[in-house]
């Protein structure tokens, strides 16, 4: 027989497991050469300032390049007001916001090697839904 406390606690993991289902976690760690694109998708109540207003705690995914330069696109679409934050090797930083009532940002660009964790946001507190991809020239 289910004591009370194991009941409450198997609602609480319960609960906490419902909202990390409709959160964007980091995914698995794509490195280049690319066969294929990356994507994620998700949404994200971003929290955490950084150059591009606010973004989620949590990035939405890290790639390796290991090579000297590698030719990337970036695109990003969802709500209005989203912003993609790129952290990187030796203080790189970029951050790419949309105008208007679009919702998309396309990136193209050369990375260094070395790892870049791709963080969404939005310039406002409120959630914001995701589609991003990566692919590779």
């Amino acid at each position: 027989m289910k004591t009370m406390r194991q009941t409450l606690t198997l609602s609480v993991v319960a609960l906490a497991l419902s909202f990390l289902g409709g959160t964007a976690l980091a995914q698995s760690v794509a490195r280049t050469p690319l066969t294929q694109t990356v994507q994620a998708q998700g949404s994200v109540t971003p929290s955490q300032p950084s150059a591009c207003g606010l973004r989620a705690p949590g990035a939405a995914q890290v790639l390796d390049v290991r090579e000297d330069f590698t030719a990337v696109n970036i695109a990003v679409s969802g709500s209005p007001g989203l912003t993609l934050f790129i952290e990187g090797p030796e203080g790189f930083s970029e951050c790419h916001t949309t105008s208007g009532p679009s919702g998309t940002v396309n990136a193209p660009g050369l990375l260094n090697r070395g790892r870049y964790t791709f963080y969404v946001g939005n310039a406002n507190p409120v959630t914001t839904t995701y589609q991003l991809a990566i692919s590779q020239d």
